[in-house]
């Protein structure tokens, strides 16, 4: 968790914010916009966290309810593909950059799917049905936004700015504390802090490459 959340922070502050700027001045967009758009996308998994919090104290007594918010894990995960392709039509490698930042954290998406989705019971044959949408949503994602890309240019800081706001919010709100009250507190800030610097070479290397 500390190091998914480091590398959540430095996609979001190296790679996705600066993109999105750049792209906000391309399309005449204000830097405010971005910030703002970046808010709506803490937002986003603000309540998506909340719905999973409600649903995790009554699972086993509304088993549709945990249903739901594991649809909304897997709407979560489709905004993350669309994210993967904004950032890859910046570059190839910044799309690199962003796609390590959604591997770093979907897999706590994944068992948060199944654990919402089953209320704490065995797994049924739909539980898996929607480990396996969460698993293909990224995909859908991308597709969805090569086709919306082509029409608009504009949504690519859009979605830039909403996986940004995503990143951050879920890594300084959710992977951090988490990893603070289950792990060795001396080692959480300089395991977080590996997941940054990864990050942070991997940018300063793929951009050499260029």
């Amino acid at each position: 968790m500390a190091f998914g959340g480091g590398v959540l922070i430095g996609a979001a502050s190296l790679d996705l914010v600066p993109a999105a700027l750049s792209a906000a001045a391309i399309t005449g967009w204000t830097k405010a916009s971005v910030f703002a758009i970046a808010v709506l996308g803490a937002l986003l998994i603000f309540f998506v966290g909340r719905a999973a919090d409600r649903c995790l104290t009554c699972g086993k007594e509304n088993h549709t309810a945990g249903r739901i918010s594991a649809a909304l894990l897997v709407i979560h995960s489709t905004l993350d593909g669309t994210a993967i392709f904004a950032a890859s039509t910046i570059s190839l490698q910044m799309g690199l950059i962003v796609g390590l930042g959604v591997v770093a954290h979907d897999g706590c998406d994944g068992l948060n799917t199944v654990l919402l989705s089953t209320g704490g019971r065995r797994p049924e044959w739909e539980d898996y049905g929607f480990l396996a949408l969460d698993a293909l949503a990224p995909i859908a994602g991308g597709l969805i936004a090569a086709h919306l890309f082509t029409i608009s240019p504009s949504l690519v800081m859009v979605f830039l700015s909403l996986a940004a706001g995503s990143f951050l919010f879920t890594a300084i709100f959710g992977l951090l504390p988490d990893a603070w009250r289950r792990g060795r507190r001396n080692l959480v800030p300089w395991i977080g802090l590996t997941g940054f610097l990864l990050v942070w070479f991997l940018t300063k290397l793929l951009g050499s490459l260029a």
